[in-house]
């Protein structure tokens, strides 16, 4: 199997393994969306400049879908958080897709009280979320250096304050600081940082437009 991508991971990590419920929890389109953004960053398809804009480095498709989505509404001059308005609601179904056609994932129809049909996706092949669990656990419990790849990963589930989901077998205060170390740390370039940052700025605001509502 090639390599997942961040989005992917992210969703692996969010959702239930056994139900595959997940899919609207608060925040995670965006996180979703960011995570794709920071992809994009570590394949040198885009870079990110001060305030957030984008500056197209090779516009050429990746020839995975749901990356390419994203990379379709980037240009020149954009800011990220424009981009994240843009992709953040289709960004969780294309993933899921993508995670259904690699196997990983299983797609079934349910009913919601009996007359509302929704999807649900649960594992099919637990191999894939072992993998990123091990890095993860590795990274934030072991103390291990992390890839820059990893630490973005991180990054991006610190951001959407994902930290139980991501390590659940942790004391949460060291989990919550080490994550925070890693997504401030260097193995992250200035690029990734500041995708991450717009990508927890967007969830930070929708939190509060939330709340208030």
């Amino acid at each position: 199997m090639s390599e997942l991508t961040l989005s992917e991971e992210v969703l692996l990590v969010a959702l239930d393994h056994v139900s595959g419920s997940g899919k609207t929890r608060l925040g995670l389109d965006w996180a979703v969306a960011g995570a794709g953004i920071v992809e994009l960053v570590l394949a040198r398809k885009i870079t990110v400049r001060e305030k957030g804009v984008i500056a197209v480095l090779d516009p050429a498709p990746t020839g995975i879908g749901h990356l390419d989505a994203v990379l379709a509404e980037t240009a020149d001059g954009v800011r990220v958080s424009k981009v994240l308005r843009r992709t953040r609601g289709g960004a969780p179904g294309r993933a899921l897709t993508a995670l259904v056609e690699r196997g990983v994932l299983h797609r079934e129809r349910a009913w919601a009280l009996g007359i509302l049909p929704v999807h649900r996706y649960p594992t099919r092949d637990p191999s894939a979320e072992a993998a990123v669990r091990a890095r993860l656990d590795a990274t934030v419990l072991g103390g291990q250096e992390p890839s820059e790849r990893t630490a973005a990963l991180i990054g991006v589930l610190h951001a959407a304050k994902l930290w139980r989901r991501a390590v659940p077998s942790g004391g949460r205060r060291h989990v919550r600081r080490r994550m925070s170390d890693i997504a401030a740390g260097q193995s992250i370039s200035p690029a990734v940082r500041k995708a991450i940052t717009r990508t927890k700025g967007a969830i930070t605001a929708m939190t509060a437009a939330a709340g208030s509502g």
